[in-house]
């Protein structure tokens, strides 16, 4: 039975029915993802390839076993292109179309900086940070080179 047809069955919200569930331990917890995907993502940017790849890696470094090999492969060679390029991936919910997200925007390539460290991501909790001046904030996809 779906939710759905719980609620109607109970005159209760999908979401009681959620809850209720939830909170008797009866539902898959969900993975979180917050330390590779900080940014509350439009629904539209959902499938961007930098964010399907960050959901991989933080799947990966969470111990997550059951990911297909050809994911993994898939993974490995988008951290080395990203590396190589050194670039970090960023996120800015009115971004238009660019060479990391060309159907739908959202996300972004940007020239690593010294104060992004290690991280794979530039994240500011205060609101996306705009370039300097002279940093390009769309930079070429580090897979296509364009």
């Amino acid at each position: 039975m779906s939710y759905e047809q719980i609620a109607e069955m109970y005159g209760v919200t999908k979401g009681a029915v959620y809850w209720q569930l939830r909170d008797s331990g009866q539902t898959k917890k969900r993975p979180d993802h917050k330390r590779f995907i900080p940014w509350t993502v439009k629904t539209e940017h959902a499938h961007a390839r930098p964010v399907m790849m960050l959901r991989l890696l933080s799947r990966k470094e969470s111990g997550d076993e059951t990911i297909p090999d050809v994911k993994v492969r898939m993974l490995t060679k988008w951290l080395g292109e990203v590396r190589e390029a050194d670039v970090v991936v960023c996120y800015d919910r009115s971004m238009p179309p660019n060479p990391a997200s060309p159907s739908t925007g959202g996300f972004y390539y940007s020239k690593r900086r010294p104060e992004d460290g290690d991280s794979i991501i530039r994240f500011d909790p205060e609101g996306e940070k705009q370039p300097a001046a002279d940093e390009p904030k769309i930079l070429d996809s580090p897979t296509t080179g364009q």
